[in-house]
């Protein structure tokens, strides 16, 4: 199945929903693309990266801006809709990194709430926002997604859960810092190669205040970690054009996942 995906790289306004909305928006506009298969944004596109503001910024998920703005957005560009994130809250729980799914027709399929915070090197994300429960693979129309936010990628077993169990796409959302830019790029390709999948990193970019500058670098890589599109820092939609059929052929002649392992004895002298 060949597959058209845009990829949306911003640089976000602190807290501010409606701005941020508008900068997608436009965004998309500009990229002159009237329809696709997928459309991801990064983490947290809707307030920035600020934990300690994380909880001012929390909506209601189903009254949210950003619920309806991006049910609105699948059902005009015809798109299935990885949302990348935004700190929102369901009933009597607490707030939550969380990424909405829509299908093409607008319907939420799924939610996802980060299952790794980051509070390390000076932020705290998991003073103020609650973990997820739970990975999470979702069925579209395209094939199957595994979702995951930032400090997920950095943990290989929640991704070989998802390549045992079918996916054909892994994204990642992120607000990752530019210091550690070549990490991230580094991560991507390797959760690419070792699932042979295609891996989608999305990032914000530019800087939320002047202690935090986001790395941008937003990239699509094939089933052999191969850049099929890259951004610099640019603010700017990426558009690139995916071929699962070759994804499912290169399984059978690499048949990596079907060789590996459901136990590794370790011998220790």
């Amino acid at each position: 199945m060949k597959i058209k995906t845009l990829v949306v790289q911003l640089e976000a306004i602190a807290g501010d929903i409606d701005k941020n909305i508008l900068k997608v928006q436009q965004l998309l506009e500009n990229s002159c693309v009237k329809s696709c298969d997928l459309i991801a944004l990064p983490e947290l596109w809707t307030i920035g990266w600020d934990c300690s503001a994380f909880n001012a910024s929390s909506e209601y998920l189903f009254e949210s801006k950003t619920y309806k703005f991006l049910r609105e957005t699948a059902v005009r560009y015809n798109a299935n809709i990885i949302g990348g994130s935004a700190v929102l809250r369901k009933d009597n729980e607490k707030d939550r990194n969380t990424c909405l799914i829509f299908d093409r027709n607008g319907n939420l399929i799924a939610t996802y709430d980060k299952y790794h915070l980051f509070s390390h090197r000076g932020q705290s994300e998991g003073s103020f926002l609650e973990q997820g429960d739970y990975s999470l693979l979702v069925n579209t129309d395209i094939g199957k997604i595994g979702i995951s936010i930032c400090y997920d990628v950095r943990f290989p077993e929640m991704f070989r859960k998802y390549a045992f169990n079918g996916a054909d796409i892994i994204v990642n959302m992120a607000a990752w810092p530019k210091a550690y830019t070549d990490e991230y790029i580094t991560l991507s390709k390797a959760r690419a190669i070792e699932n042979q999948c295609f891996f989608i990193s999305c990032c914000l970019t530019g800087k939320i205040n002047e202690s935090f500058d986001f790395s941008g670098n937003s990239q699509v890589c094939d089933y052999k970690g191969r850049v099929i599109a890259r951004l610099d820092r640019e603010e700017k939609v990426l558009f690139a054009k995916i071929d699962t059929e070759e994804m499912h052929q290169y399984r059978k002649q690499m048949p990596i996942l079907k060789d590996t392992k459901k136990e590794y004895k370790l011998m220790e002298k």
